[in-house]
């Protein structure tokens, strides 16, 4: 490491790693950043999908990288197993988040928990701009109205 990247690093491993619903649709709306909605299909069904998002259900991304489900992660997935297009869909989101590592990264769960944790994933794997959408689904669509 060179002393003018020492910095840097430390700048981006102390960087917020959440930002306000507000924040998150003026971003998304002007364009300057990626909306990635994390939730199951099933709750999307429930609640309905957001406009303009791209959806990698968090649990595919985590087996996608190799990491384990815990037993509920598991049940959850279970009960809405992917198909094939599911799968193919999934490679081909991931492909699409490779072309854009320096675009920040807007993760958006129900509220906020696996968010976070998905923003933690993405910045270990070399996406140092992911964020969480603090409140989740629930902080967008009241910021929404």
């Amino acid at each position: 490491m060179t002393p003018n990247s020492e910095p840097r690093a430390v700048l981006l491993a102390d960087a917020p790693i959440e930002r306000s619903a507000s924040e998150a649709l003026a971003l998304a709306r002007q364009g300057a950043a990626c909306l990635i909605d994390i939730r199951q299909p099933f709750e999307l069904e429930l609640k309905g999908a957001l406009r303009d998002a791209l959806h990698v259900p968090f649990f595919h991304f985590k087996q996608h990288l190799g990491l384990s489900l815990d037993e509920e992660e598991q049940e959850m997935l279970d009960a809405d197993a992917p198909s094939e297009q599911d799968r193919r869909e999934f490679v081909a989101n991931i492909q699409q988040l490779e072309r854009s590592r320096d675009v920040p990264l807007l993760l958006v769960c129900n509220s906020g928990r696996r968010s976070l944790i998905a923003a933690h994933l993405l910045r270990g794997i070399g996406y140092p701009q992911a964020y969480s959408v603090r409140g989740g689904m629930h902080a967008l669509l009241q910021e929404d109205h």
